[in-house]
């Protein structure tokens, strides 16, 4: 009797998940890759650069947040002074331009520098399952050859 009761606020425990976690399998990941493919990209002028993204933010906490993206064409380059960057690729491939100064780039919120143009960086390819973790300050650029998009993750985390 005693296991069985054991056993039913166990079940109890786990049935109700505890504020604040947020679970996403695979499944529902792999299935953004879908959908942002079939959403019309959002065209951006910017710093007289055309951005061709579709995204979607899928989690905002207080101290991090997740969003999930397809490029299909060259991001600018951009800083944040609070934020560290995880990128995870999951489809198609690019390329990081990271690290070097930003030079000429414009304010776009606190702590927030887009635009301009990133001199002494070096590049880093992405594909598939790869994982590249920016730390806050740290100039970074993501480039998608001609005709090709990359389909990613970013987690920012509050320095």
């Amino acid at each position: 009797m005693k296991s069985t009761v054991l056993l039913f606020f166990a079940a109890a425990a786990l049935a109700q998940a505890p504020a604040g976690f947020e679970y996403f399998p695979a499944a529902k990941l792999n299935g953004y890759a879908a959908s942002l493919k079939a959403k019309e990209p959002t065209v951006q002028a910017k710093s007289n650069i055309k951005m061709m993204m579709a995204t979607e933010t899928f989690g905002d906490q207080a101290n991090f947040n997740f969003v999930i993206a397809r490029r299909d064409e060259n991001g600018e380059p951009e800083l944040h002074a609070d934020w560290n960057d995880i990128f995870i690729a999951k489809e198609g491939e690019g390329t990081l331009i990271i690290g070097g100064k930003l030079e000429g780039g414009r304010t776009t919120g606190p702590g927030e520098t887009r635009g301009g143009k990133i001199v002494g960086g070096r590049m880093q390819k992405l594909a598939p399952g790869d994982m590249a973790v920016i730390p806050a300050g740290m100039p970074h650029q993501t480039n998608v050859e001609k005709g090709k998009s990359v389909f990613y993750m970013v987690i920012k985390v509050k320095r």
